[in-house]
C-alpha cells in the first residue's frame, strides 16, 4: 500500500493531520488548515523548520509556543510529518495567546477557536500507536529508534534544541508492538474464536485506553485501533470495499459512544469485526480472475446478473471463465452465487429483524419458498428455524 494511502486512511479515521515533505518542498498533505493568515504562515514555517533540520533517524516531537504539537519521521530522504494535535485538554490560554499576539478580530477569532477545539488531543500511548502505524508499514523500519522531545522557541536563533530524555524507549516500544502484534495476528489469521474470547481487561490500558485519559481521549484511541486493524485486514486480502464498510460503521458506533462502559464493546468489535472479515471474505490466495469475479458477485449480490454478465466485466468467454472458476475453487459459479447469498441471509437474520420474504427480494431469490428450499439444503435448517435457534 502507497505511504500517502495509508496516511490518507489514518486522517480520514482519525482527523490528524499528515504530510510529507522532500528537500523541504510539501509533496503530500491530506488537509490545509483554515485558519488566519499570519498564523498560518507561522505554523508552515515552524513545519519548515522541523523538516529542515530532521535529516537523521530520529524521531522527534516538536511543541510550539501556541501548545501546537508534531511529530516527524525522517526516511528515504523524506519526512513524515503529523500533527498539529495537543497533548493536554488546557489550550484556552493558548486560543486567549493567539487572538492578542496575532491581533485577531471577528472572524479570525473564530476561526482560531474552531481550530483548537477540533483539534485532536493525543496522549504518549496514542502517539506511540500511530508511530507503530508508520513503522510497520512496509516502507518503514524501527530499527536504531530514538524519539527526541523538543520544545520551539520563538526567542531563540536555533528554534529546534532536542533535550536530553527521549519520550519513547525501544524497550517500551517493542512491548506495545508485542501487544498490537497479538491483536493484529488475531484479525490477520482470521481466529474469530479468539478475537470473540479475548480479555480485553488484558489489553485495553495498553492499547485502548488508560484510567488517566479523558473520554475523547479514550475515542481517539479507538479511532487509530480501528486504523491499524483495517489495514491489517486489507494486508491479509480483505478487499478495500470491505474493509471501508466495516471502517465506517465502526467509527459510526465510536461516535455514538455516551460512557467509558461502552469502550470495550466496541474494542471488541474492532478485532472481532476485521478478524470475521478475513476469515470469510479474503482474496490475498486467489488468482486475478478469481478475485475478480468474486467481487464482482459480492458486490451484486441484491442484484439481477447472470454469468454472462460476469463474462462481459472480466472479457473473457463465460466457457473459459467456468472451467477457471470450478479448477480454482471446486464449485461452479452458479453454486458459489448460491453460497455467498446465504452467507449474507445468516447475517441479515443473526443482525438485523427481517422477514424472510423481505430477505428472499432483497437477494434476488425467485420467491420466499426458493429462499427457504436454498438456505434448508446449505445450512440445514429453514431460515425460520435458523432465526429461532439463535435467541435460544
Amino acid at each position: 500500500m502507497k505511504i500517502e494511502t495509508i496516511l490518507y486512511n489514518i486522517y480520514y479515521m482519525t482527523n490528524i493531520s499528515l504530510a510529507i515533505y522532500k528537500d523541504d518542498i510539501k509533496t503530500y498533505e491530506t488537509n490545509p488548515l483554515p485558519l488566519p493568515e499570519g498564523f498560518k504562515a507561522d505554523i508552515e514555517k515552524d513545519r519548515l523548520m522541523m523538516v529542515h533540520r530532521h535529516r537523521d533517524d530520529k524521531i522527534i516531537r516538536v511543541q510550539n509556543n501556541y501548545g501546537l504539537c508534531y511529530i516527524s519521521i525522517y526516511h528515504n530522504l523524506q519526512n513524515i510529518l503529523f500533527g498539529p494535535f495537543l497533548i493536554n485538554d488546557d489550550f484556552e490560554n493558548q486560543i486567549v495567546k493567539a487572538i492578542s499576539n496575532y491581533r485577531l478580530l471577528g472572524e479570525d477569532i473564530g476561526l482560531i477557536e474552531s481550530f483548537y477545539h477540533d483539534l485532536m488531543t493525543i496522549s504518549e500511548p496514542q502517539q506511540l500507536m500511530i508511530i507503530n502505524f508508520l513503522l510497520n508499514c512496509d516502507k518503514l523500519s524501527n530499527q536504531n529508534l530514538k524519539i527526541y522531545n523538543i520544545q520551539s522557541n520563538k526567542n531563540d536563533e536555533e528554534i529546534f534544541t532536542p533535550n536530553k530524555y527521549t519520550i519513547f524507549d525501544n524497550q517500551r516500544i517493542i512491548a506495545e508492538n508485542d501487544i498490537e502484534r497479538k491483536l493484529m495476528e488475531i484479525i490477520r489469521n482470521g481466529d474469530v474464536d479468539l478475537a470473540e474470547n479475548i480479555s480485553f481487561n488484558d489489553v485495553a490500558n495498553h492499547i485502548l485506553y488508560s484510567v488517566n485519559q479523558s473520554f475523547t481521549n479514550m475515542k481517539t484511541s479507538l479511532y487509530i485501533f480501528n486504523s491499524l486493524s483495517n489495514r491489517e485486514a486489507v494486508r491479509a486480502g480483505v478487499d478495500l470495499i470491505l474493509a471501508y464498510k466495516i471502517s465506517m460503521n465502526i467509527k459510526f458506533a465510536i461516535k455514538r459512544l455516551n460512557g467509558s462502559s461502552e469502550l470495550r464493546k466496541v474494542g471488541r468489535k474492532i478485532v472481532v469485526s476485521y478478524a470475521k472479515a478475513v476469515r470469510d471474505y479474503t482474496l490475498i490466495h486467489y488468482s486475478n480472475n478469481i478475485k475478480k469475479v468474486i467481487l464482482f458477485i459480492r458486490k451484486n449480490l441484491t442484484k439481477d446478473f447472470n454469468l454472462d454478465d460476469i463474462a462481459k466485466e472480466l472479457f473473457i468467454t463465460k466457457e473459459h471463465l467456468s472451467r477457471l472458476f470450478k479448477k480454482e475453487m471446486g464449485i461452479t459459479i452458479s453454486e458459489y452465487i448460491i453460497n455467498s447469498k446465504i452467507h449474507e441471509a445468516k447475517s441479515l437474520l443473526t443482525e438485523h429483524d427481517y422477514n424472510i420474504v423481505y430477505i428472499a427480494d432483497l437477494l434476488n431469490f425467485a420467491n420466499s419458498s426458493h429462499f427457504s428450499n436454498s438456505f434448508k439444503k446449505i445450512v440445514g435448517v429453514s431460515p425460520t428455524e435458523y432465526k429461532k435457534n439463535l435467541s435460544k
